[in-house]
């Protein structure tokens, strides 16, 4: 059984001297024509349990690979039973994923993510002066328990206009830097924004002082979480 990490060109790295880590399986390269699925060869599916350790090694493997070279990630716990399947899968798809490899090269995909301080989310709430006049009357015990509700839903009508407001400042300053970008939904209610970009490597420092430019007009009301270089996961299909 093998265990797939991602497709490379076949003669862009020699994956059989790798070995991140001592519990980790060597590297194999399985190619087909000019392209290779980056692989680990195993015994069982214990790779595909989603531990804490598991995507921590899937992750390396895919960080030191992009060090090297371009790579069309495949999806946490792909497995495939024999060889010849794997050569069948880069033979059919070649040119799809020959386009792609093109697509990708010498880019890195960086991923922002920015939430609101809770008191700072409260204050940009409270802004908006028809939130402002209802949060008093209900401190003041006016209204019942449906009041209480829509409350809530109309803090959060709020702060979705406040997230494209903020998504439209931080896109004006990285969209002009990066050659894809997505905006993906918040992960809770502090979140302001959560954005994904594709950077040219030439372009990463830029990339990043523009990063820093915000940071400096935002840290003060909002949390910062800048990562990567990664795999491009969210630029492949």
């Amino acid at each position: 059984m093998y265990y797939g990490y991602g497709i490379i060109r076949a003669n862009s790295i020699k994956a059989e001297s790798w070995k991140l880590d001592p519990n980790q399986e060597p590297l194999c390269l399985i190619v087909e024509g000019e392209l290779g699925m980056l692989c680990a060869k195993i015994d069982d599916d214990s790779m595909a349990t989603a531990t804490r350790e598991s995507m921590s090694l899937y992750t390396d493997v895919l960080c030191q690979v992009i060090k090297h070279t371009t790579v069309v990630p495949l999806r946490f716990g792909t497995f495939f039973d024999e060889e010849e399947e794997i050569r069948r899968v880069l033979k059919k798809e070649k040119k799809s994923y020959s386009k792609i490899l093109t697509n990708l090269d010498n880019k890195i995909e960086v991923e922002l993510k920015v939430w609101w301080k809770k008191e700072s989310f409260q204050e940009t709430m409270m802004k908006n002066k028809r939130l402002d006049r209802w949060k008093k009357s209900l401190e003041r015990g006016e209204g019942q328990g449906y009041d209480v509700v829509e409350f809530g839903k109309a803090i959060m009508e709020v702060a979705d206009y406040e997230r494209k407001e903020v998504e439209k400042s931080f896109l004006a300053k990285l969209r002009p830097l990066a050659a894809e970008w997505v905006v993906k939904d918040p992960m809770d209610e502090f979140q302001a924004f959560n954005g994904v970009y594709l950077v040219e490597r030439q372009k990463e420092e830029d990339f990043d002082q523009a990063v820093g430019a915000l940071y400096e007009k935002y840290s003060a009301t909002m949390i910062f979480k800048y990562t990567g270089p990664w795999a491009p996961h969210h630029f492949v299909n």
